[in-house]
């Protein structure tokens, strides 16, 4: 019996994006640029993606969230919605998703460059990690501890991680105001990068063993949030 996983990654103030998942293989992804209309379309866009592949909710085996860091707004929005659709099927398991990951794997499903996203924070700090290319079937390395870093903190990490940085490919979110904080230094260029269904959904896909009730799921931040 294939099994199938639906993915929600609204982290972004900007983008949503679906990813459905059956078997072993993506069978589709919808990213969309809603922005703040993001509580009120979600219900109604998931039931026109589901319905594309001619399934619903009730044929979900498990359920994947983008948990954070990013959008307050939107982390309330995507966690609250994953919870009612994981209830509404019968409790079904829910993975949650790092925010960082997700973005990395954007990448690192196609690059064998270290991948180190950035999203922006706010108060001069950046929400970010550095993960490497994985084994075959298995999730990315973490080489550098995710959480919010000043500018001064993200150098000394990123140094200190043992990782060449001129072999590393940072991405991020908003790559302009990255550029700014870190204006005569490294780390950089930086890559604009988005949220991907497809990718989102085949890492939830590396995770099942993550698989949490709804109830235990919760938005998670490395700091007070002043962002959303």
């Amino acid at each position: 019996m294939t099994r199938h996983i639906l993915s929600i990654n609204c982290s972004s103030a900007r983008w949503t994006a679906l990813g459905l998942m059956e078997g072993t293989s993506v069978a589709g992804e919808m990213n969309l640029e809603l922005g703040k209309r993001q509580s009120s379309i979600l219900p109604s866009l998931v039931n026109f993606f589901l319905g594309s592949f001619s399934l619903k909710v009730d044929d979900m085996d498990y359920f994947a969230v983008v948990t954070g860091p990013g959008s307050f707004t939107g982390l309330k929005v995507a966690v609250a919605f994953t919870q009612f659709l994981s209830w509404a099927s019968g409790e079904k398991p829910v993975i949650p998703l790092s925010s960082l990951e997700c973005l990395a794997f954007t990448r690192l499903n196609r690059s064998k460059q270290p991948v180190c996203p950035l999203l922006w924070g706010g108060g001069g700090k950046v929400y970010s990690a550095l993960f490497s290319l994985p084994a075959t079937g298995e999730p990315p390395k973490e080489e550098m501890h995710p959480k919010a870093y000043s500018r001064e903190e993200f150098q000394k990490a990123l140094l200190a991680s043992g990782t060449d940085t001129g072999e590393v490919l940072f991405i991020s979110d908003t790559p302009e105001k990255c550029a700014g904080l870190f204006s005569g230094s490294f780390p950089g260029p930086f890559e604009a990068a988005v949220p991907r269904g497809a990718a989102d959904v085949l890492l939830a896909g590396l995770y099942k063993d993550k698989a949490i009730p709804p109830r235990a799921v919760t938005a998670r931040y490395f700091r007070d949030p002043d962002i959303g």
